[in-house]
């Protein structure tokens, strides 16, 4: 079975290739493991974390503003033709035309809520971590 993981995402589209390639190197520094024998560098993991969701939060609006332009911009052009249609038709037409966009918006807004809950997840280990200490000492 081929490995569908490695396969970049394919756009035509170049704001949208700059925005999946900044994605594909989040996606691989999330695919790290985090080193939890080490909790100096817990901290900076969390900052890191921090500091990648901010920036998928700013990507977030810049995907969906590109969305919203390019689905402008398809109506005023095709406005003749989409009125002769029906609206399930047109919808359908307008939503293959912004495929692109919201298959974009999608991955990032995925990618956000993962790093919600990986940011948690190591906030949870460092209380734990710490908690263990004050025990320890």
């Amino acid at each position: 079975m081929e490995n569908t993981t490695d396969k970049a995402f394919e756009t035509a589209n170049p704001d949208l290739q700059r925005l999946h390639r900044e994605a594909d190197d989040i996606q691989a520094y999330m695919s790290i493991p985090c080193n939890l024998q080490d909790p100096a560098t817990l901290t900076d993991r969390l900052r890191d974390l921090d500091v990648y969701m901010a920036r998928l939060s700013d990507m977030m609006l810049r995907a969906k503003a590109l969305r919203d332009r390019a689905q402008y911009d398809y109506i005023d052009k095709n406005e003749d033709k989409l009125n002769k249609l029906t609206a399930t038709v047109s919808n359908r037409m307008i939503g293959k035309q912004l495929f692109d966009y919201s298959m974009t918006y999608s991955r990032l807004e995925t990618m956000y809520d993962t790093l919600k809950t990986l940011s948690r997840n190591l906030v949870t280990q460092i209380s734990y971590i710490k908690e263990q200490m004050r025990n320890f000492n």
